[in-house]
């Protein structure tokens, strides 16, 4: 609808994964996995969840009272503007499964479990990769 909004060729991971090539350049590469599963800790334990809501979210009760995990999901999507196809998802994503809970259990742990999940799938699958099991 918005061929603007659309993820540009190149940028699927799933593309990447078909590739014929994938799993004999990515067998034994501990190197790879390393620096995802660092990367995925840093990004999405340290960066986003512990800014957004461990930071972000408790003071933004003052100003936006009761919709201050909404703001804090829209906030969120907007944060992901370098990927313009992600900005709607991760903006309903991080109101509803990450905002939301954290602010109705005052616990960033809560988005930080559920924000990791999918970096844990990629971790799984990049180790069956790296094992030469895929």
């Amino acid at each position: 609808m918005f061929p603007f909004l659309a993820e540009p060729s190149g940028y699927s991971l799933a593309a990447f994964f078909d590739g014929p090539d994938v799993a004999v350049q990515m067998k034994g590469a501990w190197g790879v996995l390393a620096l995802f599963s660092v990367s995925a800790l840093f990004n999405t334990v340290i960066g986003e969840e512990l800014l957004f809501r461990g930071l972000l979210l408790p003071r933004m009760n003052g100003v936006f009272g009761k919709w201050d995990w909404l703001v804090n999901g829209f906030l969120f999507g907007l944060y992901h503007l370098s990927q313009p196809w992600t900005i709607l998802g991760s903006g309903i994503l991080g109101a509803l499964f990450f905002a939301y809970p954290s602010k109705r259990y005052r616990c960033a742990w809560f988005g930080i479990i559920a924000h990791s999940g999918q970096s844990i799938f990629f971790v799984v699958l990049i180790l069956g990769l790296v094992l030469g099991l895929a």
